[in-house]
């Protein structure tokens, strides 16, 4: 894992919900707006797939060491 994958998409949080932007909402009413959204845009996909990762890392160290046993089973109807 890249750590650039988690710290992207944690900046751009970052520039949403600080008082700073390159386009404020005060001067620009719409465009402020608008930046804030393409920077979420961007962000949530990339936290979400690096989200999905980890839950995968997650559950092949569970079922890899040792303590949890699978068994066969039948599905019955």
């Amino acid at each position: 894992m890249k750590s650039i994958d988690v710290i992207l998409p944690l900046l751009g949080l970052l520039y949403v919900i600080s008082p700073i932007d390159l386009l404020p909402e005060v001067a620009v009413p719409v465009i402020g707006v608008l930046d804030d959204l393409a920077i979420l845009s961007l962000a949530i996909p990339k936290l979400i797939r690096e989200v999905d990762k980890f839950l995968l890392w997650e559950a092949e160290q569970k079922y890899n060491s040792g303590n949890t046993k699978i068994i066969d089973a039948e599905i019955v109807k």
